[in-house]
Order: structure tokens, then C-alpha cells, then sequence
């Protein structure tokens, strides 16, 4: 079960959001998912590699990077990094109805992101944009949306 994740000094903000990304596979309903799950992460090799790193030993997730909305199509979550956040709306319009669930590093929910992350004090938390991810084709868990922000 999710939970919310203290972010301590010892554990990195990016493992909790890899932690967090392998559990949204759990509790998102992808019609497309076969054997496996892959995460596709906008412009940002050197997070791409810091997310597989933090999923090596999660069988059937692959992290790839990724730069295009061609590419993302491919993926069952998108994660955009703080750097790539003027992109959000542009993908958003791309991929609706595509069944990608596109997660943003910075709180941009209210700006059409499907989910956010979001530090308050010392937790890492995440902000659930119930429009956004109906339109995205995808299904939230009761489960996930109890444990979410809900905007």
C-alpha cells in the first residue's frame, strides 16, 4: 500500500519519487500494460538514469529517455522534471485520451498535470488533478486516491 513517505535526509527525493512512480503502476488502471511498465522521463538523461537506478531491482519497469510526444506514446507514465515544466500543456494536448499518465516534478496540477509531486515540511506527498486524469483515459484506485491531494 502507498503511504506517505517521510523525505529524510538519508533518502533521496528522486528514490521516493521512483518508489512513488513504481506504486502508481500498482494503483493506476493501464489498459495497455502487458508485461511491464515503462517510464518515460522528458529531456533529462541524467534523471532517467537516477530513476532506473532507484528501480533496478523492480522487475518489468523500464526508464528510458524520452523527447518527443511520439516517444511518450510508447510510455505508461511520464515524468517531467522541474527543467521541462513549460512543456506540461503542450504534452497534456498531445497524449489526452492516450492512457499516459503524465507526472510533473513541480506542483503544476492545477495547470492541467495528471499528477504532481509536492513537498510539505519534511514529506513528499502528491497532488491527484481528477480532470486531467480522466481525460488522460486512466483510472485511479480508491486506495490512491485516499493517500492523494485532490485538486
Amino acid at each position: 500500500m502507498l503511504c506517505t513517505i517521510q523525505a529524510q535526509a538519508q533518502i533521496s527525493t528522486r528514490k521516493l519519487e521512483a518508489i512513488y512512480l513504481y506504486n502508481f503502476t500498482k494503483y493506476i488502471n493501464f489498459q495497455k500494460a502487458s508485461d511491464g511498465y515503462t517510464i518515460g522521463v522528458l529531456q533529462e538523461k541524467g534523471v532517467a538514469n537516477e530513476l532506473q537506478d532507484n528501480l533496478q531491482n523492480k522487475g518489468g519497469v523500464q526508464v528510458k529517455t524520452i523527447s518527443t510526444a511520439a516517444e511518450a506514446e510508447g510510455c505508461h507514465i511520464v515524468y517531467i522534471p522541474k527543467t521541462e515544466s513549460s512543456q506540461l500543456s503542450g504534452l497534456v494536448a498531445q497524449l489526452e485520451k492516450s492512457e499516459v499518465l503524465i507526472v510533473t516534478e513541480e506542483d503544476l496540477a492545477k495547470e492541467g498535470a495528471p499528477v504532481s509531486f509536492v513537498v510539505e515540511g519534511s514529506k513528499l506527498r502528491f497532488k491527484i488533478n481528477q480532470l486531467a486524469l480522466e481525460q488522460t483515459g486512466l483510472k485511479a484506485s480508491g486506495s490512491l486516491l485516499n493517500l492523494a491531494i485532490l485538486i
